[in-house]
C-alpha cells in the first residue's frame, strides 16, 4: 500500500515527537534513579545506626561489664544475662522499639547455641560472599524477607581469643552454658573464624510504591504539557515556516511559467514543501549547467586570444619587474655604503648580472686613474674617441657590443662613463636604453649623496667637539621636550644630581624642576609654546642654577644651557647679611649711649640693695637682676662691634659647667610656663675654647626664642652637646613648637626680622646670636625634627688658626 507524501509540518511534529518522548522516558528514569539512591542513602544510614548501637552494647560488655563480673563473680561461674554480648545485644535490641519505622536485626552464626539464631538459605549466601571475599567488611542489599522487601546491611563476624571459652570445646565451657544450651550446639568454633554474620533490616516496600506513584504521576503531568507544547508548535510552525514556504513555492512557478522557452519543473508538485523546493533547484542548476556549458565553447577562442596576448606582456613584466628589483637592491646597497669604492663595488655585479654583460666598468672624469670594473677589477675601461661629447651631452650611446652611459645627479654634471661590454655583440633594446639611462642617473645622485654625507659628518664631528668642550650643561630638545644631544658636563651634573657614577642626561631636566617636562605648567613647555627665550633659577640638592630657554621655532627644537649659581648666591647672601650687620652696628652706636645710662644706674641701686638685705634668698634674686643687667651691657656692645672683626678670645670654657649654670637661670622662667628643660652633654667633652660670656649670651637668646615658640604645660626644650665630626663641638637647642617655615630660613638671623606679636620682640636675637657664633669663627643651622633645632658648630683651636 502506497501512502501519501507527508507534509513539511507533519515530518517535523512526528520528528520533534520523538524527541519529547524520548526527553520524557530519560527524566523518568533519571528521577527514578534519583529517588532510589536518596531512598537507599536513607535506609543505609538508619541500619549504620543500628549497628552503632548493637557495636555500643557489645563494646560496653566486653569492656566493661564482663570485667567486672570477673571481678564480682568467682571464676568458675558464668552468668549469661550479663557477660554474654552475643546474649546482651539482642536482648537489647528485641525490646527497642523505634516510634516511627520498624526494623530487622538478625545476630546469626553457623552452628549458633540457639536455633533461632542459625543462618538460613539468604543468610548462608551473604556469610559465603564474605568468606569469599576476606577485605569486605560490609554488605548492603534488597532483599526479600517473609514476603516484604528490606534494605539489608551486613557485616561479618569473627571468633576472637575471647570467644573461644564459650565457643571452643565444651570442656572449657562455663557449666551454666552447658546446663543450659547442652554440649552439642555453639562449640567447635575455631580463633578468627568468620562463621556468624550481624544484620539489620529496614523495610522500603512503601517508600519504593510512593517511588513509583511519584514517577507515574510525573509521567502524567509531562505528557499534559507536552500536548499543550505541540499544539502552540503547530500554531506556530504552521504562520512562521509553512506558509512562507508555500510563498516561496508559488512565486518560484509564477517564475518558470513566465519564461516561455522554459518547461516548470513538475517535481514542484510532489513531496513536501522542502522537497519541492530542493528538487525545483537541482533541476534548475542543471538547466545552468548546460548554459554554462555553451558559454564555454563561445569563449574558448577568446580565451586563446587573451593566452598569446598575456604571454607577451608577462615577459615584459618580468622584464620589468627585474629591473624594478635591480633598483631596489641598488638602493639597499647605496644606503650602506660608506664610500664610492664600496658603492662601486657593491652595483657593478648587480648591473652586470641584470643585464647580461660581460664586463662592466665606472670611468671617473675627475681623476684618469681612478677605475673601477668587474669581474676583472683590473681591466681598465675603453673609453670611446668621443668620450667627451657624451659627457658634456649626457646622453647614452649604445653600440652593438657595447653601451656608455653618463653617470651623473644631473645633466649638467657628470662624473663619469659607465662601460658595459658583450661579447657576442647585441644591441641593446630600447626599454633596456631607459633604464640604462635611468640608472646611470640613480648612481650619480647616490655618488653625490655620499659626498654630502661625508661633509655632514665632519661637521658634525667638530660641532660635537664645540658642544663637549663647553663646560657648563648644554642639552638641545625636541618639541615634546625629550634631550636629543647633550654634552658631556650634563651628563656629569646629572649623575651628580641623582647619585650615579653616570648621568643619563635625559633624567636631568626632571631633577632640576622637581616633576616630569610633560606637565602642562612646566617651563620648558612654556617656552616652547610661547617662542622666545625664557631664564629661570632652579634649586635642586641645596644648589641653585640658571636655566636659560632658547626655542629654535622653524627647526621645533630648543637649546637649554644650565650654569650652576651656588657660589655667587652664597656669596651675595654674605655681603647682604653684612651690609645689614653694619646697618646694625650704626643704629647700636647711638642706642648704646642711650641705654647704658639707664643700666648702669639699674646695677647701682642694684649693688646698695644687695648691701642692705640680710636674707640669702633676697641676696640671690639682686645676683639674678645684676647678672642680666651686666648681660644687657654686654648685648649692647656687641651691637657695636657687630659691623667690624672681633679677635677671638683664648678663654677655655667648661661647657658642661656653662650649660648646667643656663639651665638654672632657664629653670626658674620655665617653671612658670609650665615647661620641661633638660641639658643633655656627652661625657667625653673636654673643657673647650671659647668666650664664656658671649656662649651664656647666645645660650640665653637661643633659650628665650624657644620658649616663645613652645606652648604652656606641654612645650618642652632640649639642651645637648656633643663632639663633632671635623673636631669641633655641636651644641643643639630644640623645641617641640611649630618650626621655622622654610620659606622663612633664610631670613631669620636678618636684624630686626620677626614673627612675634608687635611688642613681644625686637627681631634682634638671632641676628645677634649669628654674630657672635660668627666671632667665634663658628656657623649655626636651623632644622626641624618635631619642631626647631638651632644648631651651633663651634670649631677647635686648632681650626681656628688654622
Amino acid at each position: 500500500m502506497k501512502f501519501p507524501p507527508l507534509s513539511l509540518q507533519t515530518k517535523f511534529l512526528l520528528g520533534l515527537g520523538a524527541i519529547v518522548l524520548t526527553l520524557g522516558i530519560f527524566f523518568a528514569a533519571g528521577m527514578s534513579f534519583h529517588l532510589n539512591s536518596l531512598l537507599r542513602s536513607q535506609v543505609q544510614d538508619k541500619a549504620h545506626l543500628v549497628l552503632g548501637q548493637v557495636d555500643a552494647v557489645q563494646r560496653y560488655v566486653r569492656e566493661t561489664l564482663r570485667p567486672k563480673m570477673f571481678e564480682t563473680i568467682p571464676d568458675d561461674e558464668f552468668i549469661i544475662e550479663a557477660m554474654s554480648s552475643s546474649f546482651i545485644s539482642r536482648q537489647v535490641m528485641d525490646r527497642l522499639k523505634m516510634t516511627e519505622a520498624d526494623y530487622l536485626y538478625r545476630r546469626v552464626a553457623v552452628n549458633s547455641r540457639n536455633p533461632d539464631y542459625e543462618v538460613n538459605a539468604m543468610e548462608k549466601g551473604i556469610l559465603d560472599l564474605f568468606r569469599a571475599n576476606p577485605a569486605m567488611d560490609m554488605w548492603a542489599g534488597y532483599r526479600k524477607v517473609d514476603g516484604n522487601e528490606y534494605f539489608l546491611s551486613a557485616r561479618p563476624v569473627r571468633f576472637h581469643a575471647k570467644c573461644m571459652h564459650c565457643h571452643g570445646e565444651p570442656g572449657e565451657a562455663p557449666r551454666e552454658l552447658l546446663s543450659r544450651y547442652g554440649s552439642e550446639r555453639g562449640f567447635g568454633h575455631t580463633l578468627d573464624g568468620l562463621d556468624g554474620l550481624d544484620m539489620v533490616g529496614v523495610p522500603v516496600e512503601d517508600a519504593v510504591m510512593q517511588i513509583r506513584d511519584a514517577t507515574v504521576g510525573y509521567l502524567g503531568v509531562y505528557a499534559s504539557g507536552m500536548l499543550i507544547f505541540f499544539a502552540l508548535i503547530q500554531v506556530f510552525f504552521n504562520r512562521l515556516v509553512t506558509h512562507n514556504l508555500r510563498r516561496l513555492t508559488a512565486v518560484f512557478r509564477g517564475r518558470f511559467r513566465e519564461q516561455g522557452d522554459v518547461v516548470m519543473p513538475r517535481s514542484l508538485e510532489h513531496g513536501d514543501e522542502i522537497e519541492g523546493m530542493v528538487r525545483g533547484m537541482e533541476e534548475l542548476g542543471d538547466r545552468l549547467l548546460d548554459a554554462q556549458r555553451q558559454l564555454k565553447d563561445n569563449a574558448a577562442n577568446l580565451e586563446r586570444t587573451v593566452d598569446l596576448r598575456t604571454r607577451e606582456l608577462s615577459k615584459e613584466v618580468a622584464e620589468r619587474q627585474a629591473d624594478v628589483r635591480l633598483f631596489v637592491r641598488l638602493l639597499g646597497r647605496l644606503n650602506t655604503s660608506q664610500s664610492r669604492r664600496v658603492l662601486w663595488e657593491r652595483s657593478l655585479p648587480l648591473v652586470g648580472r641584470r643585464f647580461g654583460a660581460d664586463r662592466v666598468g665606472f670611468q671617473c672624469m675627475l681623476t684618469s686613474t681612478r677605475f673601477h670594473s668587474w669581474p676583472d677589477r683590473e681591466h681598465k675601461p675603453v673609453l670611446p674617441d668621443d668620450w667627451k661629447e657624451i659627457l658634456v651631452s649626457a646622453m647614452p650611446r649604445f653600440v652593438p657590443g657595447r653601451a656608455y652611459i653618463p653617470v651623473g645627479a644631473t645633466e649638467a654634471v657628470s662624473d663619469g662613463l659607465l662601460v658595459m661590454e658583450w661579447e657576442d655583440g647585441r644591441t641593446i633594446r630600447l626599454q633596456d636604453q631607459e633604464v640604462l639611462r635611468a640608472l646611470g642617473q640613480q648612481l650619480g645622485i647616490a655618488m653625490e649623496n655620499l659626498t654630502i654625507l661625508d661633509n655632514l659628518l665632519r661637521q658634525k664631528d667638530m660641532l660635537q667637539s664645540i658642544v663637549e668642550g663647553i663646560s657648563d650643561p648644554l642639552l638641545l630638545l625636541d618639541g615634546s621636550c625629550k634631550v636629543i644631544l647633550a654634552n658631556q658636563a650634563a651628563r656629569n651634573l646629572t649623575g651628580d644630581l641623582t647619585g650615579r657614577e653616570s648621568g643619563d642626561a635625559g633624567s636631568l631636566l626632571p631633577v632640576l624642576f622637581g616633576g616630569d617636562q610633560e606637565m602642562p605648567d612646566c617651563p620648558l613647555k612654556s617656552a616652547m609654546g610661547r617662542g622666545v627665550p625664557h631664564s629661570e633659577e632652579i634649586q635642586a640638592e641645596s644648589r641653585f642654577f640658571m636655566v636659560s630657554m632658547y626655542p629654535l621655532a622653524e627647526a621645533g627644537r630648543m637649546v637649554v644651557y644650565i650654569h650652576e649659581i651656588t657660589q655667587q648666591k652664597r656669596m651675595m647672601a654674605r655681603v647682604r647679611q653684612s651690609e645689614k650687620l653694619a646697618t646694625v652696628g650704626q643704629f647700636a652706636a647711638g642706642l648704646a649711649h642711650e641705654m647704658n645710662n639707664p643700666l648702669g644706674v639699674i646695677k647701682c641701686y642694684g649693688e646698695l640693695l644687695r648691701n642692705t638685705l640680710s636674707e640669702e634668698q633676697g641676696r640671690e634674686d639682686v645676683m639674678v637682676i645684676l647678672r642680666h643687667a651686666t648681660q644687657a651691657q654686654n648685648v649692647l656692645q656687641d651691637l657695636l662691634t657687630f659691623a667690624r672683626p672681633e679677635r677671638v678670645s683664648d678663654e677655655t670654657c667648661d661647657l658642661r659647667q656653662a650649660l648646667a649654670a643656663s639651665e638654672r637661670v632657664f629653670s626658674v622662667q620655665a617653671a612658670k610656663k609650665g615647661v620641661s628643660v633638660s641639658v643633655d652633654v656627652a661625657p667625653e667633652l673636654e673643657p673647650f675654647q671659647v668666650n664664656s660670656q658671649k656662649f651664656e649670651q647666645v645660650m640665653a637668646n637661643l633659650f628665650n626664642n624657644a620658649m616663645d615658640a613652645v606652648e604652656p604645660e606641654t612645650g618642652s626644650i632640649r639642651i645637648a652637646a656633643v663632639p663633632d665630626r671635623e673636631g669641633g663641638v655641636a651644641v643643639s637647642v630644640a623645641d617641640n613648637g611649630p618650626g621655622v617655615p622654610e620659606d622663612l630660613m633664610d631670613a631669620v638671623f636678618d636684624p630686626f626680622f620677626t614673627t612675634k606679636e608687635v611688642g613681644k620682640g625686637t627681631g634682634l636675637g638671632l641676628a645677634v646670636v649669628y654674630g657672635l657664633i660668627k666671632d667665634q669663627g663658628g656657623r649655626i643651622e636651623i632644622g626641624y625634627e618635631d619642631g626647631a633645632v638651632f644648631t651651633i658648630h663651634l670649631p677647635s683651636q686648632e681650626q681656628r688658626h688654622s
